[in-house]
C-alpha cells in the first residue's frame, strides 16, 4: 500500500486489496489439525491494546481532518511552508496507515463477522474523508511548477523526503485536475470501490457451496476445499471437483459479470476523467512503468508457448493419461508424503536462503516468533495470501493457510520475502519506504526460487529430484505462465469496455476461455479444456485491482536473474539485490530494476526464465528416460 501523498485517498482500498497468491495457493482441509501443524496466529495488540484504543484513534483523526483541509493554499508560499505541510499531511498518513491495517486485518481472520465488517468500513470512510481533504495537493503543487518544486526542494533540507512525491506530481501534471476536480474525485472512491467489496463478500462468504463425498467423506466444497481436493491422486475425484465447483460460478456469472464490468466501467471512467488513452496506462503512470513492459512480457509468454506445452505433455506422460484436461493442472506429477510443521517450514527456508546472507537470516528467524502471521486455517478466513507492510512504525504482517506440505512452505518463504523487503525498505523515511509492486513480487519470488534451488540440491534419490524438479516447473508454470495469461485477460476486458463494447459476464467467459484454450494448447490436442471453465476469472480477486497481476510474470523474470547470481555466491549480484530492497520507493521501480540489472522493457529477462523452464524440462525428461513430443 502506498504511502505518499499521492495516494493518500487510495488507503480505502486495504480494506478491498486483492490477496496475493502465490502460484498453486496453499490450503487446508478442515480436518487438518492447526494444533498438529502448529500454525500460529498474529498478534494484534502491537496495533492497538484494544478496540477501544483503535477507536478512540480514529475519532483522534477524524478531528484533525479540518487541519488539513486548512493548509490548502499554503504549500506554495515558501519552502519551509511546502515542508510543513507535506510533514502534517504525512504524520496523519502514517497515523491513518495503522489504522487501516488493523480493521483490514481483523476483517480478513473472519470475512463473516460483521462487527469486523463494520469497523473496517469504518476506517475505509476516514481514508476516503482523507483523501477528500487532500485532494488539492496535487493540483497546488502542480501550479508550483517543476522550476520551483525543484528550487524548494534545493533550499530546504527537509523536503528531500518529500523529493520523489512532488517530482512524481509534477510528472504527472498533464493528468492532475483543478482542485475543485480532484475533490470530487476523492469523493468518488468510496462508491467505485463498491464492486470489489462486494465481489470479496459474495465470493469469501456469500456463495452456496455445494456438498461432496469423497471416499465416504462428505465436504463442503468451498474454495479451500477446491483447492484442496483439485490435487487428488485420483482423476475421477478430480474430475468431480471440477464439475461440481464451478457450476457454482457458472450460476453466477450473470452477477458477477456485472460487479466486475461496474469496476472495469468505474476505471474506464476515472482513466477518461484524467485525460488518459486508456486504462492500462492510467495504470502504469502511477509509477511510471512504461507499456512497452506490458506488451513484451505477454509478446514473450506467447512467443514461450512451445517450451509449455512441451511441459505440459510430459506431464501428462507421467500421469499415465491419454488426455489430459484443465482438471489435471493441479495434480503433483510425483508423491511426496513429507509433511512439515510451521517451525519445521520455517527452519527449511531458513536453511534455502542462506546465500542471502547471515543478516537476512538472523532477522528473518527472529521475527517468526514474533506474531507476525496468522496461518491456522479457519472458515470464513480470507483466501490466498498476503503481507501487509504498511504499519510502518509496528512490522508487517502475513497471512496464509498453512497446511504443511511443500507447497505450503513455498508460500511461507514468499510472503517473508515480502516482510523482509518491507524490514529492509523501512530503512528509508516513512515517506520512501514503501515501494511499488513493480519491485514487491521480485524478493519473494526469489525466495521461492532459491528454495526450489535449496530442495532439488537436497534431493538424493531419483524420485526426490523428480519431485523437486516438478515442483520447480509448477512454479514457473503458474507463476509466468498463468499470470501472464491473466494479464491477457484483463488487457482484453479493459479494451472492451474502453472500446463500449457491451461486456457481461458471458463475454467475459468467452474472452477468458480462448484465453485458456490457447495457453494450454486445446487445438493441439496437448490439454483440453471444457466449456465450462472459461467462468475461472470470476475466481480470481486480483482482476479488482487493475493490472496487478503482470507484476507477478515480470516479478519473477527478475527474480530468476538474481536467485540464479545469488545461488551460485556472486556477491555483486547479492548486492544489488539488496540496493534494490533497501531502495524502498525512493524512486521509479522501473528505474530501480534497471540499475539492479533487469530491465524489463527488453525480451532477455524472460527469455531467460523461459531457458531456465527448458532445463527443467530437459533434466526431467533425462530422469524419466522419456521425451514429449
Amino acid at each position: 500500500m502506498k504511502r505518499s501523498l499521492l495516494t493518500l485517498a487510495a488507503l480505502c482500498a486495504l480494506a478491498s486489496a486483492p490477496a496475493a497468491p502465490a502460484a498453486a495457493p496453499a490450503s487446508t482441509p478442515a480436518a487438518t489439525s492447526a494444533n498438529a501443524l502448529q500454525a500460529s496466529v498474529w498478534n494484534l495488540q502491537s496495533l492497538y491494546a484494544s478496540e477501544a484504543q483503535w477507536e478512540a484513534e480514529r475519532q483522534a483523526l477524524s478531528a484533525e481532518l479540518p487541519k488539513l483541509k486548512a493548509l490548502q493554499g499554503t504549500l506554495g508560499q515558501s519552502a519551509a511552508t511546502l515542508r510543513a505541510g507535506l510533514d502534517q499531511i504525512s504524520a496523519f498518513n502514517r497515523r491513518l496507515m495503522r489504522l487501516a491495517v488493523y480493521a483490514s486485518l481483523k476483517a480478513d481472520e473472519n470475512t463473516q463477522l460483521t462487527e469486523h465488517q463494520a469497523r473496517n468500513q469504518l476506517a475505509t470512510t476516514l481514508a476516503n474523508q482523507a483523501g477528500e481533504a487532500t485532494a488539492w495537493v496535487s493540483a497546488d503543487v502542480v501550479k508550483l511548477g517543476q522550476t520551483q518544486v525543484e528550487a524548494f526542494i534545493a533550499a530546504e533540507p527537509g523536503l528531500a523526503r518529500h523529493a520523489q512525491t512532488l517530482r512524481t506530481l509534477v510528472r504527472r501534471a498533464a493528468h492532475t485536475l483543478s482542485s475543485s476536480e480532484e475533490g470530487l474525485m476523492a469523493s468518488a472512491a468510496e462508491p467505485l470501490q463498491q464492486p470489489s467489496e462486494i465481489y470479496n463478500l459474495l465470493s469469501n462468504a456469500d456463495l452456496p457451496w455445494p456438498k461432496l463425498t469423497v471416499r465416504g467423506k462428505t465436504v463442503v466444497l468451498d474454495q479451500e476445499q477446491y483447492v484442496a481436493l483439485r490435487a487428488d491422486p485420483d482423476p475421477k475425484v478430480r474430475e468431480q471437483v471440477f464439475k461440481t465447483f464451478w457450476p457454482v460460478y457458472k450460476a453466477y456469472e450473470r452477477t458477477i459479470g456485472a460487479i466486475y464490468t461496474a469496476h472495469l466501467k468505474g476505471t474506464a471512467f476515472e482513466a477518461r476523467a484524467r485525460k488518459y488513452p486508456n486504462s492500462l496506462s492510467m495504470a502504469l503512470a502511477g509509477d511510471n512503468i512504461p507499456e512497452s513492459v506490458y506488451r513484451t512480457l505477454v509478446q514473450e509468454a506467447r512467443a514461450a508457448l512451445p517450451v509449455l506445452h512441451r511441459y505440459l505433455k510430459l506431464r501428462t506422460q507421467m500421469l499415465g493419461l491419454k488426455q489430459a484436461g484443465y482438471q489435471d493442472m493441479y495434480v503433483a506429477l510425483a508423491k511426496s508424503d513429507k509433511r512439515y510443521t510451521q517451525p519445521e517450514g520455517e527452519a527449511l527456508t531458513l536453511a534455502a536462503l542462506q546465500p542471502l546472507g547471515s543478516d537476512y537470516t538472523t532477522t528473518l528467524k527472529k521475527a517468526f516468533g514474533e506474531g507476525w502471521m496468522h496461518a491456522v486455517p479457519q472458515r470464513g478466513k480470507r483466501s490466498g495470501a498476503y503481507m501487509n507492510g504498511a504499519a510502518y512504525d509496528v512490522h508487517p504482517f502475513l497471512l496464509m493457510s498453512y497446511n504443511g506440505d511443500l507447497s505450503s512452505v513455498s508460500t511461507l518463504a514468499h510472503e517473508w520475502g515480502h516482510a523482509m523487503h518491507t524490514v529492509y525498505a523501512n530503512s528509508q523515511p516513512f515517506e520512501n519506504a514503501n515501494y511499488a509492486t513493480f519491485t514487491a513480487e521480485i524478493p519473494s519470488t526469489a525466495n521461492e526460487l532459491l528454495l526450489a534451488d535449496y530442495m532439488l540440491a537436497q534431493a538424493k534419490t531419483r524420485d526426490e529430484k523428480i519431485f523437486a524438479l516438478s515442483q520447480q516447473l509448477e512454479n514457473l508454470r503458474g507463476t509466468f505462465f498463468r499470470q501472464a495469461m491473466f494479464a491477457e485477460f484483463e488487457l482484453a476486458a479493459h479494451e472492451a469496455v474502453g472500446k463500449g463494447e457491451a461486456v457481461n459476464g458471458e463475454k467475459l467467459s468467452s474472452i477468458y476461455l480462448d484465453l485458456l484454450r490457447h495457453y494450454h494448447g486445446h487445438a493441439q490436442g496437448v490439454v483440453h479444456i471444457d466449456a465450462l471453465y472459461g467462468v475461472e476469472w470470476a475466481y480470481i480477486p486480483h482482476f479488482y485491482g487493475n493490472f496487478y497481476v503482470y507484476q507477478y510474470a515480470t516479478s519473477i523474470s527478475a527474480a530468476a536473474y538474481f536467485a540464479e547470481g545469488i545461488g551460485k555466491g556472486d556477491s555483486a549480484t547479492r548486492e544489488r539485490f539488496f540496493t534494490l530492497l533497501k531502495a524502498g520507493g525512493s524512486a521509479d521501480p522501473y528505474v530501480l530494476t534497471r540499475n539492479a540489472g533487469v530491465d524489463l522493457a527488453q525480451p532477455e529477462p524472460y527469455r531467460a526464465l523461459v531457458r531456465r523452464m527448458e532445463h527443467g524440462v530437459q533434466q526431467l525428461e533425462a530422469l524419466l528416460g522419456s521425451k514429449a513430443h
